[in-house]
């Protein structure tokens, strides 16, 4: 998971949830679909709902977008660092997000 810190809208922005592998349910809203090599990225980020409204904000994720044939989407973790680093230096780089990592360092690779 990555903090990060922003001055951003959040109106009229299209809530969705996924599970995680423990059925958990997770909800998000997409801000920017990226590409990079070839691939897609969503960055998205957490979103805190009671009775229908957002009640809080969490933390940025980028996940790697596929399209099986026929058309479902599907979102991954990005494993590895290095692409992570760089679809996230792309996204901060289009937006006003500073995505920090773990450690609470820039990622500025």
């Amino acid at each position: 998971m990555h903090d990060h810190h922003h001055e951003h809208e959040h109106e009229h922005l299209e809530a969705f949830t996924l599970y995680d592998e423990e059925g958990n349910e997770h909800n998000f809203i997409l801000l920017a679909e990226i590409e990079n090599e070839g691939s897609d990225y969503w960055a998205c980020e957490e979103i805190f709902v009671e009775n229908e409204e957002i009640t809080d904000f969490g933390e940025l994720y980028i996940f790697k977008k596929t399209v099986d044939e026929e058309g479902n989407v599907f979102l991954d973790t990005i494993e590895d660092e290095d692409e992570f680093n760089r679809v996230a230096k792309m996204f901060e780089e289009m937006s006003d997000f500073e995505i920090v990592d773990d450690e609470n360092e820039d990622i500025d690779n």
